[in-house]
């Protein structure tokens, strides 16, 4: 037994004095940084495209307005609530601030 263990301690450890571990790692990040900042370039421009879409069509939100301040009539002459067009106009931009 004394002999396996003497045969095994005299064993070289093999290091290597040159390692590509680094510069795999550096090649790995940057690819990491490419795909990321590609991303972030479709993301950004997919939202000026929506941005400019929004300005382009302001009446959309006037018309959903208009359909909200129906909806809101209808439920409160459901319940037999008396309102005004001040009382809506405050529960619709109360709405919007959420």
């Amino acid at each position: 037994m004394n002999k396996l263990l003497i045969s095994i301690a005299k064993i070289p450890i093999y290091q290597p004095r040159f390692s590509f571990n680094k510069v795999l790692k550096d090649k790995d990040k940057g690819d990491e940084k490419q795909f990321f900042s590609k991303e972030d370039q479709k993301l950004m421009s997919k939202l000026i495209k929506k941005m400019k879409e929004a300005n382009e069509h302001p009446q959309a939100s006037t018309s959903n307005s208009l359909e909200d301040k129906d909806e809101l009539q209808k439920i409160f002459s459901r319940y037999k609530v008396n309102y005004t067009d001040a009382m809506i106009e405050e529960i619709l931009n109360w709405k919007k601030s959420d």
